[in-house]
This record gives C-alpha cells, sequence and structure tokens, in this order.
C-alpha cells in the first residue's frame, strides 16, 4: 500500500466507508467483510487514527449481525482512540451498542452509563437521531428495571428528538415505535385514558406512513389496550395479527423488549401451546452461543409454563439448560471482563511506548538517549496520564560519582567512553522493562521516569542501573565507579504540578550525596526530608 492509505480520507478508504454505510442493517455479513477488510487495512498501515475508526466501525458491525463478545472487544479498543475527537455520530452509535450489549449480559449500571454517553454526546452535537435510538433505548432498560418514571421521561425525549429528524421516513418509523411502547407502558401503570390518547397517535401515524418494521410493535400495543380494556373480540384479533407480525421477524434479538411483552401475556392467559410453538420458533431463530441472555429468559419463560401445566420433566429439562446457559454466561462474562482488562492494560502500554519512543527521536548524541529539550514534554504528558488514572509516577535524578575525577584523572575522552556504554546499559533496561524512560540531563546527570510502577519493582531496575555502572568501570579499568540515586514515586494529588516531582528526587538525589553517595534514596514527597533540610540550614 501507498501512503495515500494513512488517513480516512484517501480515496480507497472513503470508498470502503462508503460500501459499508451502503450494506449496513441490510446486509450483515457484508457488513462485517467490508469492516475487517478496513480493520486490516488499519493494521497493515500502522495508522493509530484509521486504525480505532476502523476498530469501532468493525465493533459496529459485529454487533448488527448479533456476535457481540467479539463485538465488545472492538468497540471498547476503537472507543478510547475516537471519543476525543470530531467522529461524534460514530462515537455515540458505540455507546448505545455498549449500552446494549452490557444490558444483554446483565451488568446494568455499565449499560446505564454507556446510554448516557451516547444521549449527552448526541444532545451536545444536536444529532437527534442518534439521541432518538439511545433515548429509547435507555427507556427499555428502565423499564425492565422498574423505573417506570425515568422510562416514561426518556420515552418522550426519544419523542421530542423524533420532531427534529428530516427524514420523514425515519422519523415516523421511531415515532411509531415510541408511541407503542408508550402506550404499554401506560397500561402497566394502570393509566388507560393516556393509554387510549398515545395509541390513537400511533394509529394516526402508522395510516398516514406505513412502515412493516413496526407492525409487530404496533400490533402489540393494540392487543395490549382491547386486551385491557376488555374488548375480547377485537383484542383477539389484533392478538392474531401481532403473533403472525412476530414471526415475519428476521432477527428476534432487536425486538426482544416486544417479545418479552408477547409471552408474558400469552402466559397470563395461559395459552400454553400455542407459547410452546412460539418459544421453540426463538430457539430456532437464535443462535446458542450468542446473546446468552436471551437464552436465560426463554428458558425462565418455559419454565413458568411447565410448572403451570405440571410437566416435571420438561421443568427438569429447563432448569438444566438454565444452569447450562448460566455457566456460560459466568465464563462469557469472565472472559469480557479479563479481555477488557488485557486491552486497557495494553492500550496503556503502546501510550507509554509511543511517549517514550517520540521522546527518543531528539537524542543526545553521545548516550543515544533522549535529550534533556524532550524532558518537559514527556514529563506533563506522564503526569497528566498518572494523574487520571490515579496510577503511580516515579522520577529518579541520579548522577556519576566523582566523575570530575574521572575526566581529572583519566582525561575527558575516557569519561565519554563511561558515559556512552551507560547509555547502552540503558537503553537495555529500557528494552527490559517497558514503563522505565531514561533521558540525558546534561554532563553526568541522568533522569529516568517509572510509569506505573511499585516501589519495589524501582529499587530492583535501581539495583540493576547500580550492578551496571559498577561492571562498566571494571571494563574500563576505573576503580570503583558508581552512582548516587534520588528518587520519588507516588500518585500525583490535586496540588501537584509536574515539576515538584523533579525537585523532590533532586532533595532525594542531593540526600543521598550528603550521606556517603553510592547509595540510592527512594520517598514519596520532599517532606519526608524536611526534618534533614531544616537541620542543614539552620546549621549554614
Amino acid at each position: 500500500m501507498n501512503d495515500v492509505l494513512l488517513s480516512k480520507q484517501s480515496p480507497e478508504v472513503v470508498e470502503l466507508i462508503k460500501q459499508m454505510e451502503a450494506v449496513r442493517k441490510k446486509d450483515n455479513e457484508k457488513y462485517v467483510d467490508l469492516a475487517c477488510d478496513l480493520f486490516d487495512m488499519a493494521q497493515e498501515e500502522g495508522n493509530e487514527d484509521l486504525r480505532n475508526f476502523a476498530s469501532c466501525t468493525l465493533g459496529d458491525a459485529l454487533c448488527q449481525n448479533n456476535e457481540l463478545s467479539q463485538a465488545v472487544y472492538y468497540l471498547s479498543a476503537g472507543l478510547q482512540g475516537i471519543v476525543n475527537t470530531d467522529e461524534y455520530r460514530l462515537i455515540c452509535r458505540c455507546y448505545n451498542e455498549m449500552g446494549i450489549i452490557m444490558r444483554s449480559e446483565g451488568h446494568f449500571i455499565t449499560s446505564q452509563e454507556n446510554y448516557i454517553n451516547s444521549i449527552d454526546m448526541a444532545r451536545a452535537h444536536r444529532m437527534y437521531f442518534q439521541e432518538a435510538i439511545a433515548c429509547g433505548n435507555f427507556a427499555s432498560l428502565c423499564q425492565e428495571m422498574g423505573a417506570r418514571n425515568e422510562a416514561l421521561e426518556y420515552h418522550y425525549r426519544a419523542i421530542e428528538c423524533c420532531q427534529f429528524i428530516e427524514d420523514e421516513k425515519l422519523k415516523n418509523m421511531l415515532l411509531v415505535e415510541e408511541y407503542g411502547k408508550l402506550t404499554m407502558l401506560y397500561i402497566f401503570r394502570g393509566d388507560l385514558l393516556q393509554a387510549k390518547a398515545i395509541l390513537e397517535e400511533m394509529n394516526q401515524l402508522d395510516n398516514d406512513y406505513p412502515d412493516e418494521s413496526n407492525f409487530f410493535g404496533a400490533s402489540l400495543a393494540r392487543w395490549y389496550y382491547f386486551d385491557a380494556i376488555k374488548e375480547r373480540e377485537i383484542a383477539e384479533m389484533y392478538k392474531d395479527e401481532c403473533i403472525k407480525a412476530f414471526y415475519d421477524v428476521s432477527d428476534v434479538v432487536p425486538y426482544f423488549d416486544e417479545i418479552e411483552a408477547l409471552v408474558l401475556l400469552l402466559l397470563e392467559k395461559r395459552e400454553y401451546m400455542e407459547l410452546e410453538q412460539i418459544l421453540g420458533h426463538i430457539d430456532l431463530k437464535s443462535a446458542e452461543d450468542e446473546v446468552i441472555n436471551i437464552r436465560l429468559r426463554l428458558e425462565s419463560w418455559k419454565i413458568k409454563m411447565y410448572e403451570a401445566v405440571g410437566d416435571k420433566v420438561k421443568i427438569a429439562q429447563s432448569c438444566y439448560n438454565y444452569y447450562r446457559y448460566d455457566s456460560i454466561r459466568n465464563r462469557t462474562n469472565k472472559k469480557s471482563f479479563t479481555t477488557t482488562l488485557r486491552l486497557k492494560t495494553e492500550l496503556v502500554q503502546q501510550k507509554t511506548k509511543n511517549l517514550f519512543l517520540s521522546a527518543q527521536a531528539e537524542t543526545d548524541s553521545l548516550t543515544g538517549l533522549a535529550n534533556r529539550m524532550k524532558l518537559n514534554n514527556v514529563i506533563d504528558e506522564l503526569f497528566m496520564m498518572a494523574s487520571e488514572k490515579g496510577q503511580k509516577l516515579g522520577v529518579e535524578m541520579m548522577d556519576v560519582d566523582f566523575f570530575k575525577q574521572v575526566n581529572d584523572t583519566h582525561g575527558h575522552a575516557k569519561g565519554d567512553q563511561l558515559l556512552a556504554a551507560m547509555g547502552r546499559g540503558f537503553r537495555e533496561i529500557s528494552e527490559d522493562f517497558d514503563k522505565v524512560f531514561v533521558a540525558r540531563y546534561g554532563g553526568d546527570e541522568f533522569i529516568l521516569y517509572y510509569y506505573d510502577m511499585e516501589d519495589g519493582e524501582i529499587l530492583l531496575v535501581a539495583d540493576r542501573i547500580r550492578d551496571m555502572v559498577a561492571n562498566i568501570g571494571k571494563e574500563l579499568g576505573l576503580d570503583k565507579i558508581s552512582v548516587s540515586q534520588g528518587i520519588v514515586n507516588r500518585v500525583p494529588e490535586p496540588q501537584n504540578r509536574a515539576w515538584d516531582y523533579l525537585n523532590a528526587a533532586d532533595y532525594a538525589l542531593y540526600y543521598v550525596k550528603e550521606h556517603g553517595k553510592a547509595n540510592v534514596k527512594l520517598i514519596h514527597n520532599g517532606y519526608e526530608l524536611e526534618n534533614y533540610f531544616d537541620s542543614v540550614f539552620k546549621k549554614d
């Protein structure tokens, strides 16, 4: 590939994105194939921005194809990369889909957080379609959790957003869907007058702009209403219409809230023969290895039905199935947790590695280490990362003991040999410890940054530095070459600034110098040495 593919604006990428948008929600398998092509392209090019975009797109495609366990990985990876970009529509879409996936896996608080993120982003950038979708999904979550007042609020917010959608077909489709859900919600609350008013609005809109995609939800709302007001003949007509619409649904997953309402009403009516056929149809339509929460709900409905008819054999079978699916869900949740945790660790490590590589682009010619010009940028960036994530940042200042005597006794060429050899040793240490960054501060002084490392880990590195320098001294025929090391390590506090670390590390180094050199002092803040410095200043 050539350099033109290094951005989302390149002709090949633009064409691929256009093809993906054309098949989205129409040919999901084709959408996944195209999204994989884009992801592979981004991986091959090594463009991080394009890779984040491609990761989100692939996650969206997998979600549309109901491959949710894989989708969550790519959505999580991509979202962290694009969340501060201007890809607002894609960000909203990904947050909304993360909400859907988390709800399907039973992680309701995480689902809520993702829906709210989608709603807030959409509202901030006046993306009314995205806001309507996220509000409607969040309302369904609220209803499932028993928060009916909040469910009403967000259904009405979705309806409000629909008024600003320019695409008439899209707007009316969403409005009919929201009116149907509102009708049923008012029925559950016992407010039949309000349910009637909303149902009439839905019917008028459905008559003016009929849409087959709304047939199931609209029929279900009508059946619920006429059953609630005891209009038996009309209710029976809409029941038949609703069940027919259910069998016409090609993908049961997007209609799961409606399917649950259908099943519960059939359970209430004790129409077990019809219900068993419906549950069998769901068995055939939903893949066993995906959307495991649906499988659990399905078995719970079967248990209720078989308890009602007294079929102990089938109760036992459904109880076993429930146990089996629950075990799968637990394994899946553990896998998702460890995968996401590993992903977050990898992202932090990659970000740290990229930062260090960028810093090392400007190197000191003698040691091959990053030079002083890059220190400010690196410490500021690491400080912000540590502060935001609540992780430790360690800073070490060190110098070579009696380095002036080396130059005076053996000549500056020997001193340069020592520093150059130390540079090679430090580069080996940086390769072995990917959270350690080394720079030459000037002369025989070096600065090391330790990101997200415990005191014990840092001291192990300090010991290796001490041994490395001693061995170099022997190889160069220099007697007893040693270093003094002052280190500060802590999680940044609100009042801290990046350079506070350098000052504290300098205090620790000064302490070592005043106590015989050839040692290391690790502190957590400058106050630990306050009494010592007070006594020094009093003597002065």
